[in-house]
Order: C-alpha cells, then structure tokens, then sequence
C-alpha cells in the first residue's frame, strides 16, 4: 500500500526508485491554462535530463496506467467541483469497484489542480483523484499543488514552488548520467517540429493547405442556415441566433444527433488581416505560402493527434486554421519570445517571467487584454524561427454554445444564442472574441466545423417534475431547448426567471416564452435591469415566488441556473436560501444550506456557468 497520507498528495517516506529517467504529464485542459502548465513541466524536465511525453487524457489509453512509473496529472475544476469532461472516462474506470488496494502500487504520481477558491469545493477534482489514487496504492511523490484564479498572479503564485519541488523529488529516483549537466535557462530548446521545403506540385499523405482539418475524431462539418441578429439595432450588444445544419445525415438519422442540454463545438479562424499582421510582425510573409512537410523532431513530441506526419501545409494555413495568435499570451510565450530577442527587450520579456515582474505582465496583458498578434507588434524585432511556431503559439480552441434548440422541434437542425464579444479596455482598438467575430462575419450558405459535447449539465428532469430555471441574457439559451422538449412529454409545471436589460432591447425568445405563458406551460418573471430607476435582477423576482418555489420542490421539483458565474450564481443561492427558510420554515441559514446540499447530492440542483 501507499505512504502517502490519504487524500492529501503528500510524498512518501521512502520514493520507490523508477526504471528509467522518464515520465508522462496528463492534462485535461478547459480553458487552455492546464495544457501549458502541463507544457512548462515538460520544457522543465527535459532541461534536467528527462525524457517526457506531455498528452490530453482524449489521447491516453487507459491501460497505459499499468505502463508507466511517474505520470503528473494537471487537471482544472469547473465551476463547483465539476469534472472536465475529457477526463470523465479515466475518472469513471478509476472508481470501478472491482480494483484492488494495491492495483496501482507500482505507479508513482503527482497533482497540480487549477480551480477557483470562490467556490466551495475548490480545486476538487484534484482532492478526489488524490485520495482514489492513495486508495488504488500509488505512490505521491510531491505534495499536491493547487493554482488558484482568484489570485491576481493565477496559477503563477504558487506553480513555480510546486515545479521546484516535484523536480527535486523525483531525480533522485533515477538519477542523471554522471557528468550530467542541465541546460542553462537562456539555452534555446531544440524545436517541437521540422520543416522540409517541398516542391509546389508535391503532396504529402494526399492533404493541400486549401482544405482546413477537422480538429478531433467526431467532429464533423454544418451549413450556416441563419445568422440574425435578434437585439435591436441601436443596442450596444449584437447577439445573434445562429442556425446550423449538420452535412451528410440522413434524414431519419436527424433527430438523434444531439439531446436538449448539449452543447455545440465550434473551432473558428484567424481572420486573414491578423494573419498578415502576425506574417509581417515575424517577417515571414514571403515564405508564407510556401509548401512545407513538417514532422516532430522527437517522439516525445508528436504533432497534434489531428495532423498526419508528415504533414503537407504552409506557414499561412497553421496560423489560420491551428494556431492561435488572437488569445492573451501566457507566461510560456514570453519564455519563448525571450530566447529570439535581444538586448533590452530580451531582459524586459525576462522580467516579465520572473516573479518579481508578475504585476507588470498582468497589466501588460491581462488587465487590457492585449493578445498574441499585439504583444509579436511591439517586439517585432524578435528573430524567430519559423520551425518554434508551435513551441511558440497555442492551438486554436473550440468554444463552446449551450445548444437552444431540441432536436426534435427543429428537424435535426442546431440553433445558438450568441452574443459577439466586442468591449473596449485602455487599448485604442476594441477587444473582440475570436470564435463570435469569426461566426459574425460569416454569410449562410458557410461551413463551420462542429462537435457535440454530450457532457452538459442541464439535462432533462426524468418525468415531469416541476421545474425552476434561472437563465439571464444568454444563459437562457439551453432552457428553451428543455421546454420544447418538456412541452411535447405534457410537463407544465415550468417555472423561469429570466434577465435582460430591457424588454425592448434584449429579450430573447419573448415570443416563444409569450406563447406558453398564454397556454398556461410556464410562469415567466422578467427582471429587465435597466427599465427602471431601480436596477432588478433575477435574484431580486424569486422571494416574489417563493411560495410556488416551495411547493415545486417540496414535490421532487427541480432547480437550474445558467449564466454567468461572477456574481449571479451566489447572488441567486442567497436568495433561495431565504426562501427555504421562510417558506420551509427553518430555523437557521445552516439548516438551509444543508437542504442546498441534499438537493445537488440527489442531482436536483446544477448549476452551469461560465466565466
């Protein structure tokens, strides 16, 4: 069995030695912090002598647990306490009952959670593979490391102590070569990829530049049906509803792509003006339409899982179809940018990754958002080489839309809700979304590529039990999904809360909501913010309920909110809170929050929120 304390990530007593100086780091990115913390332990360990392979838990076979000696997870907590989705599999084989005590006891780990200490089950994802890790007889080597965002430095205070840390604790279990030295930190690492010039009329594994990828296995391409704009056109935000129909499916096949509560992928483009841009700040627009073959230069590093290797394409198609130029650089970017840069700007780029340059990255970066494509402008005297270009540039992310619409009820087609992202920070020019603006600009008739993401939250209530819903602006958007669906099974007993700013301007889906009301299908309070002297929101409107709130749940009834997760969220608990205790006639606000407990344990309460 483990010396480790249980659940708590500690290291042993005694470090089981490993068979070679070797390891695997897992990530299961969201927001794409935990691939490059997973990427800068890699660059780390590979310094000291390591050979390392950094993978997506998408890509990691489940058996490969029995495989390797060390393997570090890096793994983030959604929202309260919520399981990224891709590693939901190797978490579910990992509880099965039927594991013995020491099935795991040959295998030493590490744990760095990303999460948001707002929250009550902070960084709980990473707690709970710990203890089940502890309890299969793995070995930690390190004690557990948590990034927390609610810290203005994020995952930067307390990431680099942790990396340290494990490092020191895992080279004695197979020490280096004698006469070993690591690489100085102003040593340039060998490039993730190569580049083979070929001729023009050459072709590689049968793929041309012209034809963009489909970035994961059940990805597929839609038809843009509809682009509309749905708020008035004197109002500040432009939301659309966006219709999609998937290419080549049956019709009998249709109704079955997707279920109420799913929520659609879409993996945008770099605009072609940021491509020049980005072309110009690296002086590489005069090969940028030249054709390369690249290829990984180790094993260690493969290409992403979509791309053949070799694989034909050029500078111009990467940076449109695959890499990111658009997002705000993390740390790692300036790492790199440093090693091509000379003089002042390279002990400026330093700075910025030492800690004691932490306050000036942030409001460099993070505070005025300035992206990828603008830092590159101001430090265009860098000389990189075009074979860094994905050492230097994240891949391209696929965001994703809760789904509006119910199968069903729109013959197979995918309707979204969304708002374009456009505001302005102290930068002159205004900061946009790239999946929204690249979807804003797009006419019918367009391809998009798409997946379903079966893991949302909100799914349809088995039976008809009374429902609640919480969904201000677009959040709304998955609830109109679950009432098409509720409304054809006969469930009438729907109650929502939604929130605009103003009636006239941003009330989404009124006509639909209208109908049912008259019908007698749904309750609907509006709390339009700005129609008044007053602001109102929704948690204001749910004491006016709290009667019918009550009943519903007192009746197996059950409770979802959707929005953002700033301040709504607890905003909204409070206020149930107060109506459990008035309307439940309970004594105190403990008695409460344990009723808000039972309610998620039995699956009757999810929340769903972005930030």
């Amino acid at each position: 069995m483990s010396s480790t304390s249980l659940g708590n990530g500690t290291a042993p007593n005694s470090p089981l030695p490993l068979d070679s100086r070797t390891f695997l780091v897992l990530h299961a990115s969201v927001t794409g912090t935990a691939v490059d913390v997973a990427e800068r332990i890699g660059r780390r360990a590979r310094r000291e002598g390591w050979a390392v392979t950094v993978k997506s838990v998408t890509e990691f076979n489940q058996a490969e647990l029995l495989e390797h000696g060390l393997i570090v997870f890096v793994l983030p907590t959604t929202g309260n306490g919520h399981t990224p989705p891709q590693f939901v599999p190797l978490w579910t084989a990992l509880l099965h009952p039927g594991l013995p005590p020491d099935f795991l006891e040959d295998l030493r780990y590490a744990v760095f959670g990303l999460g948001d200490s707002s929250y009550g089950k902070y960084n709980w994802v990473g707690k709970k593979l710990s203890r089940r890790l502890d309890s299969l007889g793995a070995h930690a080597v390190v004690e557990r490391g948590e990034g927390d965002d609610q810290n203005e430095w994020g995952v930067e205070s307390t990431f680099p102590g942790w990396l340290d840390q494990l490092m020191a604790s895992i080279d004695p279990l197979f020490p280096p070569e004698a006469g070993f030295t690591s690489h100085a930190l102003d040593t340039v690492p060998p490039p993730r990829i190569r580049l083979e010039k070929v001729g023009s009329t050459s072709a590689a594994n049968g793929h041309t530049e012209q034809a963009p990828l489909l970035w994961t296995e059940d990805a597929s391409w839609a038809k843009l049906v509809r682009n509309e704009r749905v708020t008035a056109e004197d109002w500040y935000q432009d939301v659309r509803e966006v219709e999609l129909e998937l290419e080549g499916v049956q019709d009998s096949e249709r109704t079955r792509l997707y279920a109420a509560g799913d929520v659609l992928e879409i993996r945008p483009q770099n605009s072609k003006e940021d491509v020049d841009r980005f072309l110009a700040s690296t002086r590489w627009t005069e090969i940028a339409d030249e054709p390369f073959l690249i290829s990984p230069t180790s094993s260690d590093q493969p290409l992403p899982p979509h791309l053949p290797t070799p694989f034909r394409t050029t500078i111009r198609y990467l940076l449109t179809n695959e890499l990111d130029i658009a997002s705000v650089p993390r740390l790692s970017f300036f790492e790199w940018l440093a090693y091509f840069s000379e003089g002042d700007m390279q002990e400026k780029l330093r700075e910025f990754c030492s800690p004691a340059g932490q306050d000036d990255l942030i409001d460099y970066t993070l505070r005025p958002r300035r992206t990828i494509n603008e830092v590159l402008y101001e430090f265009r005297s860098a000389n990189i080489p075009p074979e860094y270009i994905f050492d230097l540039l994240p891949l391209i992310r696929p965001r994703g839309f809760s789904i509006s619409s119910s199968p069903a009820s729109h013959q197979g087609k995918v309707d979204l809700l969304v708002a374009i992202v456009k505001y302005k920070t102290i930068l002159s020019v205004p900061r946009k979304g790239l999946t929204t603006s690249w979807l804003a600009s797009l006419s019918p008739g367009s391809r998009v590529p798409v997946r379903f993401d079966k893991s949302g939250l909100l799914r349809l209530p088995p039976g008809d039990p009374p429902l609640i819903m919480v969904g201000p602006g677009t959040g709304v958007a998955p609830f109109r999904a679950l009432m098409e669906e509720r409304i054809r099974c006969g469930a009438k007993e729907n109650l929502l809360f939604f929130g605009c700013r103003s009636v006239s301007k941003d009330f989404y889906f009124k006509a639909y909501w209208d109908a049912l009301e008259e019908k007698g299908d749904l309750t609907l309070s509006v709390a339009p913010s700005r129609d008044q002297e007053d602001k109102v929101y929704v948690q204001d409107r749910i004491p006016e309920y709290g009667a019918q709130i009550w009943d519903y749940l007192n009746r197996g009834g059950y409770f979802y909110v959707c929005g953002s997760s700033t301040n709504m969220p607890k905003a909204v608990k409070k206020a149930m809170l107060g109506v459990f205790q008035r309307e439940g006639g309970m004594a105190d606000a403990q008695e409460a929050e344990r009723y808000w407990d039972r309610m998620e344990r039995e699956g009757r309460l999810v929340e769903e929120t972005w930030g």
